[in-house]
């Protein structure tokens, strides 16, 4: 089969893909054409004024993959089927705006300290064997950013420490994939097997809770009441799911982004040592700056609209781009910098609109406390050993799969 790439050798999404700097080529697309249709088969839009708005614009764009024009529906009966059918996304507006607020009761005050106090106990437990260990070439990935993300969901929905949490986070990887754009079939098989798994133990725990509440999220969520409504059991799958698809895969590789980032810019890594008050501020910045490249969020058309001087059709697909939209010059001054001191304002990474990432805070709590963690961890000296990277093709983009560290002297 002949690859794109040589189909199209100059087509620039195609080039962005390749690129090992794609912002210079962002830019110019951006500038030259905001809104560009990629052999792939779907809109690429750049511009953080149209990204913004298309996250947030019912009349024209959705979440919903049903409304795709090449979407094929999973199997009839199966629970990757039920998922796609009772998603936040495919919920009339009524009924989105029923479950976040009673959502939003799961969160009070007490649980937002037991949840920061919980992940603070799992980055301190995974970052422990990574101290003094100068001169170690050390997976940061495999044994750090992969680790701290779903154990935090395991502790804050109730899943014990041991054998069970090592299952929890292999089935949490596993499913995400499922419900991305391009995934090859034999992922989505066996995301579908792993959510029947997934799911099975998210209704046990359910039940568990119903009988006897504990202090943990799937309890508070089966105890959020507003006017006498509850979430029901099927709500509280669905949703613990999309916690763990929100707050697991795409933290553990924001994570790992982050700290990748900072090693390539080390000026920002040592102010980051001398000063952890820039911390909290500063992985705003360090999201806008790392996260993107050809990377994004889909859409799909819901009716024909114009955009930028182009004609959308209903059911084509809108890739979102962030990073796009993180280095847009009209939004921020000097964009391709990495400014610790920059107050980050407009962060599309989460969303906007009513469907802004629940995981939101949670997710900016742990890639703050993991930060700080890798700090004693990366010492003076530490850096990349970017030749021994390892990617998967997940479809439409790679993942990497790690990241070597050589560690710096004791």
């Amino acid at each position: 089969m002949v690859e794109a790439s040589e189909r199209f050798p100059q087509d620039p999404y195609l080039q962005i893909l390749s690129a090992e700097d794609p912002y210079p080529l962002l830019h110019r697309l951006r500038e030259e054409h905001p809104v560009h249709w990629t052999p792939m088969g779907f809109w690429f839009v750049t511009r953080h004024d149209d990204v913004k708005r298309l996250f947030n614009d019912p009349e024209d764009a959705t979440g919903d993959r049903r409304a795709w024009e090449h979407h094929v529906p999973q199997p009839e009966g199966t629970l990757m089927r039920w998922m796609e059918d009772n998603s936040l996304f495919a919920m009339s507006r009524q009924d989105h705006a029923r479950i976040r607020k009673l959502v939003s009761k799961a969160f009070t005050p007490r649980a937002v300290r037991r949840m920061d106090t919980q992940i603070r106990e799992v980055v301190e437990r995974i970052a422990a064997p990574l101290r003094g260990r100068g001169g170690e070439v050390v997976d940061l990935m495999g044994s750090f950013t992969n680790l701290v993300p779903n154990l935090v969901i395991s502790r804050i929905t109730g899943i014990p420490p041991g054998a069970d949490e090592d299952r929890f986070r292999e089935l949490a990887q596993a499913t995400i994939a499922g419900f991305l754009p391009f995934t090859p079939p034999e992922l989505v098989r066996k995301a579908g097997e792993s959510f029947e798994e997934l799911a099975s133990w998210v209704r046990e725990m359910c039940e568990k809770r119903r009988q006897e509440p504990q202090e943990d999220l799937v309890s508070d969520l089966l105890l959020a009441q507003e006017d006498d409504q509850t979430l029901s059991e099927d709500d509280v799958v669905g949703l613990i799911t999309g916690i763990i698809g929100a707050g697991s895969e795409t933290t553990a590789i924001g994570g790992m982004a982050l700290i990748a980032s900072l090693l390539r810019q080390p000026e920002s890594l040592d102010r980051l040592r001398q000063d952890r008050s820039l911390i909290s501020r500063g992985v705003h910045e360090i999201i806008r700056w790392t996260f993107g490249g050809p990377g994004g969020l889909p859409r799909y058309a819901v009716r024909d609209f114009r955009l930028r001087g182009q004609t959308i059709r209903k059911g084509q697909m809108l890739m979102l781009s962030f990073g796009g939209a993180n280095r847009d010059p009209a939004v921020y001054e000097n964009p391709d910098r990495l400014d610790l001191d920059r107050e980050v304002k407009d962060l599309l990474v989460f969303g906007n609109g009513p469907h802004y990432c629940l995981g939101a805070n949670l997710a900016r709590q742990e890639m703050g406390c993991m930060l700080d963690a890798l700090l004693d961890i990366v010492v003076p000296g530490s850096k990349i050993r970017e030749a021994e990277m390892e990617f998967q093709d997940s479809g439409l983009f790679k993942r990497p799969l790690n990241l070597p560290v050589e560690l710096g002297p004791a």
